[in-house]
């Protein structure tokens, strides 16, 4: 057939739109409430990577929580045409507006070196993920990777699973010791996770590649009292919360060292209330954490070069689990308010009148959120129909989706969300 001339073959991974492209439909994190995107995914051939591309596609373009896919192009406002080229390992996919639209087609080429579904997968996700790019404005977080604690009912013990957004089958289990294993969080670069582990002699932390997957993790931290979960930083620090007196809890930053065990720690805070949480901003400027000296758990912020706290949580009498916004200038944090469910609310650190937002949805109790990569999506963990199960939203609002399909029996907790795409 007659390839476009704006195509260009795509090499490995790689994937590049020919010209640059304005957003149309812009992403705003202030606005909620966002309308979907309608858009139609055409096939105008048919093969064996075609089908299941386009298939893929579809289901993959409304778990971004911005496009509602329709079967017919006259009724959608974009569409992508997927079609055949003169290599047959080679497709390429075009998006156009609707007739009338000003907007100018682009076109791109994706190369595929097998039909293995797991492998069509990814590349529609990377497909995915451009669209959202060239209409919304935003990276796109398709094939990015979560990992959360799940046990069975009845039982004490947690394992660590790991999954993709939108990946079908990409569901696996990562720790397999017989401790209870929650709080994973992500390294620096996104190859290693770091998680904690209650034990009968005390709390553990344990360091475990990821890319490629290292199913033996190593312990680089004991303490034989109860901490909170250790947090690996942007600066490749670690923060974590120990127990210092019978009735206080303070916070310490640790630097990992080349044997993969944490030493020189430095003490952060020193108060006399229980101060516990510790998350690094990912410009590595300040520190959120949860601190009780009000007489209740509340969010704050510490700036680390000056050592100032300011409390940024002004409502609620029970707020904890803070997480950085991709950009650093919000927090997501967990509260509970008198005679309502628990729920996942926002907040921008440059708001004097800290001015919160609530982004989980009013018919679930909701806790322990952590953005996405392109800070479009908020996961957190939610409470329905007698289980813990993990849920994903709109960082603006809205209804949430389900990120997994376990059974009732399979509780569900504690998501961390990677930063890094592939």
């Amino acid at each position: 057939m007659k390839i476009i001339i704006k195509l260009i073959l795509s090499l490995g991974f790689s994937l590049q739109f020919v010209i640059p492209a304005l957003a149309i439909e812009f992403f705003d994190i202030n606005k909620p409430g966002i309308e979907k995107v309608k858009i139609a995914v055409v096939a105008n051939d048919s093969d064996d990577i075609i089908d299941p591309l386009v298939t893929q596609l579809e289901k993959q373009l409304q778990k971004t929580l911005l496009f509602t896919v329709v079967k017919e192009p006259d009724q959608a406002s974009y569409k992508v045409e997927i079609n055949s080229t003169s290599d047959s390992d080679t497709i390429s996919a075009t998006l156009s507006g609707s007739q009338g639209s000003d907007f100018e087609a682009i076109t791109v080429g994706m190369k595929f070196r097998n039909e293995k579904p797991d492998y069509i997968s990814l590349r529609s996700a990377q497909l995915g993920n451009l669209l959202v790019e060239k209409l919304m404005g935003i990276k796109g977080s398709l094939g990015s990777i979560l990992v959360w604690s799940q046990s069975k009912k009845g039982e004490t013990r947690n394992a660590l699973m790991m999954g993709r957004l939108g990946v079908e089958n990409s569901t696996k289990k990562i720790t397999y010791n017989l401790f209870n294993n929650t709080g994973a969080s992500w390294g620096p670069k996104g190859l290693n996770i770091i998680y904690s582990a209650q034990t009968s002699e005390g709390s553990k932390v344990f360091w475990q590649g990821f890319r490629p997957l290292r199913l033996k993790a190593k312990e680089i931290f004991f303490d034989k009292g109860t901490g909170s979960s250790a947090s690996w930083g942007s600066n490749g620090k670690v923060y974590l919360a120990r127990y210092t007196g019978d009735k206080n809890t303070d916070i310490y930053e640790y630097s990992l060292g080349s044997g993969t065990s944490l030493e020189m720690p430095k003490e952060l805070t020193s108060h006399s209330s229980i101060e516990t949480e510790p998350v690094l901003s990912p410009d590595g400027k300040m520190l959120a954490y949860v601190s009780d000296r009000t007489g209740a758990p509340q969010i704050y912020i510490m700036d680390l070069n000056s050592k100032k706290a300011t409390r940024i949580s002004k409502e609620g009498g029970y707020n904890t689990s803070p997480a950085w916004s991709p950009d650093s200038s919000m927090v997501a944090y967990t509260s509970q308010r008198s005679g309502s469910r628990s729920a996942i609310y926002r907040v921008r650190i440059d708001d004097k009148l800290s001015t919160q937002t609530r982004v989980s949805p009013e018919n679930i109790s909701s806790e322990s959120p952590t953005w996405s990569p392109d800070g479009s999506m908020v996961a957190f963990q939610g409470w329905q129909k007698g289980a813990w199960k993990i849920f994903y939203v709109l960082s603006t609002g809205g209804p949430a989706e389900r990120l997994t399909n376990s059974s009732q029996w399979m509780i569900e907790t504690g998501p961390s969300w990677s930063s890094r795409l592939k």
